[in-house]
């Protein structure tokens, strides 16, 4: 088998890319905070990620290149549970914070151009506020569709193949509120640490459908229209803020 190499932002535990790993394949995780998976791991903000940066620091550990990237961005200013709060996270600048982290993976997605990536958040105005990504997705998925029984309705956005094999379960109502999820309350570092881990039975299905046979990724959704001349147009989200004299890899 030709070991593949996937790159894992946002990804304080490692548990998405799990399956590629124990597959033989290599995984480098990303995160701000100290990672506590047994991956190749780098303590760095995204946005230290400039072009330099990746290749001085990632690119000689995948080979011939990275394959797959897997994106969890920060969700909590995106969330419609905290919809009350956006007014607020719009006028003192954590919704602009949040938004760049995304433009910054689609920016490496851009450079990088792997057979495969996606972005996951919560229903919530990601999309509203990232328009660009409106042309990947969604595609909603829960915990109890692959074999997890409990409920935490989450999007993916990216090229990818969105055959995923089902094991439906009953999701267990552990409260008044539903899942598990709720009963943890509270806005310690833990708590947002233990909502955010990925579904282990999510993490093997998108990792079943999205595995290299015969060679490649069969990416069959969302569908997107390559530019016809890669040089001719900067994405909206580069060239947004070139126009501002802003160059987001500096």
């Amino acid at each position: 088998m030709e070991h593949k190499t996937i790159l894992s932002l946002f990804d304080h535990s490692g548990e998405w890319a799990r399956p590629y790993a124990e597959a033989g394949h290599n995984v480098i995780c990303v995160d701000v905070k100290e990672s506590g998976s047994p991956f190749v791991n780098f303590e760095v903000d995204v946005m230290d990620m400039s072009i330099e940066w990746i290749l001085d620091n990632i690119w000689d550990l995948c080979g011939d290149g990275i394959d797959g990237i897997l994106a969890g961005p920060p969700c909590t200013h995106f969330t419609v549970s905290g919809a009350q709060y956006w007014k607020a996270k719009d006028e003192d600048g954590r919704t602009a914070e949040a938004v760049a982290f995304v433009e910054r993976t689609l920016a490496i997605v851009d450079f990088i151009k792997p057979d495969f990536w996606v972005i996951e958040n919560p229903v919530g105005r990601l999309p509203k506020l990232v328009p660009d990504l409106q042309d990947f997705g969604p595609l909603y998925v829960q915990p109890h569709f692959f074999g997890d029984a409990y409920t935490k309705k989450t999007g993916l956005w990216g090229q990818f193949n969105p055959d995923m094999p089902r094991n439906d379960v009953e999701p267990i109502r552990a409260c008044d509120a539903g899942s598990w999820l709720m009963q943890l309350g509270g806005s310690s570092e833990k708590t947002k640490a233990l909502r955010s881990v990925t579904p282990a039975g999510f993490a093997a299905a998108f990792f079943a459908a999205n595995q290299w046979n015969d060679g490649q990724v069969k990416i069959r959704w969302p569908f997107h229209d390559e530019m016809e001349d890669e040089g001719e147009t900067l994405p909206s989200y580069i060239a947004d803020d070139a126009a501002d004299g802003y160059d987001p890899w500096n």
